[in-house]
């Protein structure tokens, strides 16, 4: 009989079974059947231990907030919680008289993880640390000693690690307070427990997690369990015999029998994270890009590609993505058709839609690899559409969306391409490439030669270049700035802020327009224009050519002058360069995986001017339109879209509207079902692998 779900965590108690399904608890019988669900709370529940009369399970739980540990009757009754650590809580063992729990946990710990044992009485007396360092899990020996298992985390998620953090078993063989090592196995090793005489756990010694059993001094190792596909996941045992979950099944080990069964168990249940649900975008929004005039976004949200406009108008999703993901979506310079990454074909192709929702989409079947970034070239009467993609094999291609072809134009042998840009008249293309281990050139491809100019020498790492829009200038940031900041613990130098913003005069007759030489004379209130545009005109059209006289560009390359600092992200507008920057932080104010990104501090210098201001704060990313009239700024859970030269107010204001520029995300609902995104995920995890 198949299992119909998914079961882990299992405890057991002469011939009861109770296991962890759907984040609520079961039980079964050992020979298997119907499950009976135990629990139906809010929160996700695991590592639920019976105990020595079968007569309560503690376990561990969300319900309140926050990972505690509860404890309830066995018939599902009676929950109460017996923690209140706030930590890292796991569930470890009962002592021998059933009056207390022993619970793992990192509570009053100098460091994140660093868990030791606490006996937690059942009669609400204070909880007291047990004195024997650092644990994760815990058995009782008939002497009354304990044997640990230290860093014996599940094996299952660190296969055949040999490293110096492998788990061990450690015995107090005596009951006398002196460990030693259980045993010496080249392996990984967890979970201890007692049955009879000898000491059981978890070990992939031999490359996949099994359990094996020695006596008290280590000696006559033996298998009971012969898993070779999945490992051996959470044993428990209750003195008797043992059960654990593997490959999501229940088994039972009698080592008097010496057999390991599978328990067939049919758990009846509806299913309800399985349920199909509609959510807000919030913190799924995974990329923006703004429409070529800046009134409409090209949104991905939880894999599907979005069209919004930003105030008028009704979003449009482009296709049911719980099925496949959607990534990178941008505008095409017509504004009437957007480009995505889509793997709905099961590689990632790109893929050609119109933002109207109308006609077929487009598939082009050509091997990307796995993309990083697509930039798309403006477009004019005599240049095609282009697409510069970047990939994980650290190539820079240029896909032509009218021929359907892509040509890889560089291929970096150390890294990652650090940034493209597109010049406004689409022939030149700015990227920059590591050429040696250390350093990152600024680069300018030409399309009509075919041909790469590298800018400058191979001495500083260069980095996001963007073109000014009138075609005079070429931005970059690069680390340059060798100003070292001591270290007040170690003898130790270190250059946290690094970074400025470069400007690049394309012709050699283009002054750098905040110098004075290069002002025009004004009267007082005059705005402190620079110099006039002198891009070359193209065809009567009235479209702008851009040259670059490359003989002397390196010299010509000036900083502007912003402070250093650690600037990550480069765009250019009409008139104004805006930085995105991030200050210096120790790594305890790192949030862990999952957390919310550190916000930074987006600033612009205006060339008119020649002043440099904060635009605003508590920045996760922006985007300035392809025409730079238009900026967009998200703050990790808000977008707003702004004219450029908008300067935050701070006044508080954050209703969505056209004088606040805020837009209202919760006109975008996004249908999610959970079973075809569980597929997705699972399929792209082992395509990053493989690639």
């Amino acid at each position: 009989m198949p299992t119909t779900a998914y079961l882990r965590h299992p405890t057991i108690s002469g011939d009861r079974v109770v296991f962890v399904s759907e984040d609520d608890l079961w039980t079964v019988s050992t020979d298997g059947g119907v499950a009976h669900r135990l629990t139906a709370n809010p929160g996700s529940i695991s590592r639920p231990r019976l105990s020595p009369d079968g007569g309560s399970i503690a376990y561990v739980s969300r319900d309140e907030g926050v990972r505690d540990a509860w404890i309830m009757d066995a018939d599902g009754s009676g929950a109460r919680r017996l923690t209140h650590f706030g930590s890292v809580v796991s569930i470890a063992a009962w002592t021998g008289d059933g009056s207390a729990v022993l619970v793992v946990s990192d509570h009053d710990q100098p460091f994140a993880g660093f868990t030791h044992l606490w006996s937690v009485p059942l009669d609400g007396s204070p909880a007291s640390k047990v004195a024997v360092g650092h644990a994760w899990s815990a058995a009782f020996l008939p002497s009354g000693g304990l044997t640990l298992g230290r860093n014996a985390f599940d094996p299952a998620r660190w296969k055949r690690y040999r490293g110096g953090r492998a788990g061990q078993i450690w015995t107090d063989r005596d009951g006398n307070g002196v460990f030693e090592p259980l045993v010496d196995l080249p392996g990984n090793l967890a979970d201890p427990m007692v049955v009879g005489s000898r000491i059981y756990f978890l070990s992939d010694h031999e490359g996949v997690g099994n359990i094996y059993s020695v006596t008290p001094t280590g000696r006559n190792i033996r298998r009971h369990t012969h898993h070779s596909d999945f490992y051996v996941r959470y044993p428990s045992s209750d003195g008797r015999r043992i059960v654990h979950h593997a490959g999501g099944d229940l088994y039972l080990t009698d080592p008097s029998a010496d057999r390991s069964e599978r328990i067939d168990v049919v758990v009846p249940s509806t299913r309800p994270q399985r349920n199909r649900r509609f959510i807000s975008p919030g913190k799924f929004v995974e990329s923006f890009d703004l429409h070529p005039q800046g009134h409409t976004l090209a949104m991905d949200i939880r894999g599907s590609a979005f069209t919004m406009p930003l105030w008028e108008g009704t979003p449009l999703r482009h296709a049911a993505g719980s099925a496949f993901r959607e990534r990178l979506t941008t505008w095409l310079p017509d504004g009437e058709r957007i480009a995505s990454v889509s793997d709905e074909r099961g590689e990632e192709r790109l893929v050609i839609r119109r933002a109207d929702g109308s006609g077929e989409a487009e598939v082009l079947d050509l091997d990307l690899g796995r993309v990083r970034s697509m930039v798309v070239s403006p477009t004019t009467e005599s240049t095609p559409i282009r697409i510069a993609v970047t990939n994980h094999r650290h190539e820079l291609s240029i896909v032509d969306l009218d021929t359907g072809t892509v040509d890889v134009i560089h291929r970096s042998p150390f890294r990652w391409i650090g940034g493209t840009a597109w010049s406004p008249d689409g022939r030149w293309l700015a990227f920059c490439a590591r050429r040696t281990e250390t350093t990152q050139d600024l680069v300018c491809y030409d399309t009509v030669e075919s041909r790469l100019h590298v800018v400058g020498q191979s001495a500083f790492v260069d980095d996001q270049p963007a073109f000014d829009p009138d075609g005079r200038f070429l931005y970059f940031l690069s680390s340059r700035v060798f100003d070292p900041v001591p270290d007040s613990v170690f003898h130790d130098y270190g250059f946290p802020s690094s970074t400025i913003v470069m400007i690049a005069p394309l012709q050699a007759g283009t002054p750098v327009p905040f110098r004075l030489p290069s002002k025009d004379p004004r009267a007082p209130g005059g705005n402190g224009a620079a110099t006039k545009p002198d891009a070359k005109k193209g065809d009567e059209s009235g479209e702008s050519s851009v040259e670059i006289d490359f003989a002397g560009l390196a010299e010509r390359i000036e900083a502007l002058p912003i402070p250093a600092g650690r600037h990550l992200r480069l765009r250019a507008a009409a008139g104004r360069v805006y930085v995105l920057s991030y200050p210096v932080r120790g790594a305890l104010g790192t949030p862990s995986i999952g957390g919310e990104r550190p916000k930074g501090v987006l600033s612009s210098f205006d060339l008119a001017t020649d002043t440099h201001e904060t635009v605003a704060e508590g920045v996760t990313a922006f985007d300035v339109s392809a025409d730079g009239k238009t900026l967009a700024v998200w703050n990790g859970s808000k977008l707003r879209v702004v004219a450029v030269g908008w300067k935050d107010d701070k006044s508080g204001k954050d209703s969505a509207g056209r004088d606040t520029g805020f837009i209202d995300m919760a006109r975008i609902r996004v249908e999610v079902d959970p079973g075809a995104e569980w597929r997705q995920m699972f399929t792209e995890a082992w395509r990053l692998q493989r690639d």
